[in-house]
């Protein structure tokens, strides 16, 4: 299922529509626009109940990929506006009770994630293969 993100920057709005494997770096990419710390990242995931290695600092990425080489496969890093770097997972796994915690989070920073309803895709094909055989 893909994904809005609508930030609101300097009263223009900016969209994005993602699928699931590129949200992380999309709302990533908005608030790092705003100018956040990686410690008011580390933060906003805490506050929204996910892991928090969903967030390294390059510290803790260096030690993470020392650790498990294979990690490093799933993380992205970014550089932030003071010019730190900061490490992210690149599949935010939410669950279900934590989704209304992170967009309450994001909100502050005028970002909102809503998830986009598609048709299931094969029995839309199929549906379609039907009525052109008809």
């Amino acid at each position: 299922m893909p994904y809005q993100v609508t930030s609101i920057q300097n009263d223009k709005t900016f969209t994005s529509i993602v699928p699931r494997g590129e949200l992380a770096y999309a709302i990533i990419k908005y608030l790092v626009k705003l100018g956040l710390t990686l410690d008011s990242f580390k933060e906003l995931v805490k506050t929204s109940g996910l892991n928090p290695a969903h967030i390294l600092s390059e510290e803790e990425f260096r030690v993470l990929a020392e650790q498990h080489p294979e990690m490093s496969l799933i993380y992205e890093s970014i550089q932030l506006k003071n010019n730190q770097r900061m490490y992210f997972h690149t599949n935010w796994t939410v669950p279900s009770t934590h989704w209304q915690l992170l967009n309450q989070e994001l909100q502050k920073y005028q970002v909102q994630v809503t998830t986009l309803k598609t048709p299931d895709l094969p029995a839309y094909i199929r549906a379609q293969k039907s009525a052109a055989v008809d």
